[in-house]
């Protein structure tokens, strides 16, 4: 997340949208008093090159996925509304199969991590979907608190993660700094070549639908058949 007080932004950072590389390029333009939340897992907040390209200050008192609300009542009236606000969506069923690579990227069990990795044939995807409904019924989330209050729209704009390099450009353009090419941060988790269709069936694909019922509005996301 980040406060820019010299460039009078808001960056709402949502969940699994490649949030990170925007943050870090980003980053780069802060200075002052402006604050940039720190990131975990080093070793894959690096880019293709290996470098450390996020700039972390001024932090205390926010968290990296601070909730819109949140942030709105520590910073307080003024700053909300005349900050420029942004953040991120995606499509909720890709989504879901991101956040599930991730979470399980340090699973014990080898096998299910080698599944993401792998061949991934039918039957292994099949094998694979418990988990995975599992995981979509008990852990996931979604990023509605990151751009909306009382079920409305509380940003000046969203970058859609499928056009994320034309997004950031756009954000680049309306706070006045130069763009660039949007480093990959968080990269090479998930594998494999599966499109995001495979990992659901008719009942975990209505539950992400049930659930994302904001973002399918707001967006126009819809579940790509075959």
């Amino acid at each position: 997340m980040i406060i820019s007080h010299t460039h009078r932004f808001i960056f709402l950072k949502s969940t699994k949208t490649a949030g990170t590389s925007i943050e870090a390029a980003l980053s780069q333009h802060c200075s002052g008093d402006d604050v940039v939340t720190e990131l975990g897992d080093y070793r894959h907040n690096r880019d293709e090159s290996g470098n450390w390209v996020h700039r972390a200050m001024n932090a205390a008192g926010f968290d990296q996925e601070e909730p819109a609300l949140s942030v709105r009542d520590k910073l307080g009236p003024r700053i909300w509304q005349e900050y420029f606000k942004f953040s991120i969506a995606r499509n909720p069923w890709d989504r879901a199969v991101s956040s599930f690579s991730w979470h399980k990227r340090r699973s014990p069990k080898p096998r299910a991590g080698l599944l993401h990795k792998l061949g991934l044939a039918g039957d292994e995807i099949d094998a694979l979907r418990p988990a995975f409904a599992e995981f979509v019924r008990d852990e996931l989330k979604t990023n509605d608190r990151f751009y909306l209050i009382d079920g409305e729209l509380c940003v000046d704009y969203v970058i859609r993660y499928e056009q994320l390099q034309q997004g950031y450009d756009e954000v680049c353009n309306r706070i006045g700094v130069a763009s660039s090419t949007l480093p990959r941060l968080k990269s090479g988790i998930r594998e494999g070549g599966r499109h995001y269709r495979d990992y659901f069936d008719a009942a975990t694909r209505d539950l992400v639908a049930h659930r994302h019922a904001h973002d399918l509005r707001l967006f126009g996301y819809v579940f790509e058949e075959r």
